[in-house]
């Protein structure tokens, strides 16, 4: 896994239902390698009000996890130039894949010029940016401005950079940060 922090520290610190984790039978044939499949079914990813949502028939539901959490679509694995790509869910409105070759992460975004887009070098990259997001963003009782917005992105734009470089030479999460102080 790219990513090497202190993922118990998360998963204790996390409310109830905000880590979304697969089942350990679909994250084994997904993840056959075991690292994959090890972290999606011990730590997850972050459900972050609903910047990631898990394909339902995949997930290893908790009762606490809204309703809202999870995508009922297809989840059939699709064929495409990059490889075979198996849907997890959705992200800020794209089908997210993992590559089932490499365990790479790429999106599919309808209002992308690019259909299949690399974004993250694994699912714990995927999770961690997930989460910075969610932990970094401002306060409901705070008023931030456009610097504190930027301040903001500076600090997760550092913290991922340290471990994966991908998410932000992507055209998707550039399109997410442009709105991200909107949502």
């Amino acid at each position: 896994m790219l990513v090497g922090i202190e993922w118990p520290v998360v998963v204790e610190r996390a409310t109830p239902g905000d880590l979304l984790r697969f089942r350990p039978d679909v994250a084994a044939r997904i993840w056959p390698d075991g690292d994959g499949a090890r972290f999606v079914t011990e730590i997850g990813i972050p459900f972050s009000n609903g910047l990631f949502r898990i394909l339902e028939e995949f997930a290893d539901r908790d009762p606490a996890t809204p309703a809202h959490a999870f995508e009922t679509w297809d989840s059939a694995p699709v064929d495409t130039p990059h490889g075979r790509l198996q849907p997890l869910g959705s992200l800020f409105q794209a089908t997210v894949y993992v590559n089932l070759g490499d365990g790479t992460i790429w999106v599919s975004d309808p209002d992308a010029e690019i259909e299949y887009e690399l974004i993250h070098g694994d699912v714990s990259s995927l999770s961690y940016l997930v989460y910075k997001f969610e932990v970094e963003r401002p306060g409901p009782d705070e008023r931030p401005d456009p610097n504190d917005w930027a301040a903001v992105e500076d600090i997760v734009r550092e913290g991922m950079e340290r471990w994966d470089s991908l998410p932000f030479k992507s055209e998707f999460w550039a399109m997410f940060l442009d709105t991200w102080a909107t949502l």
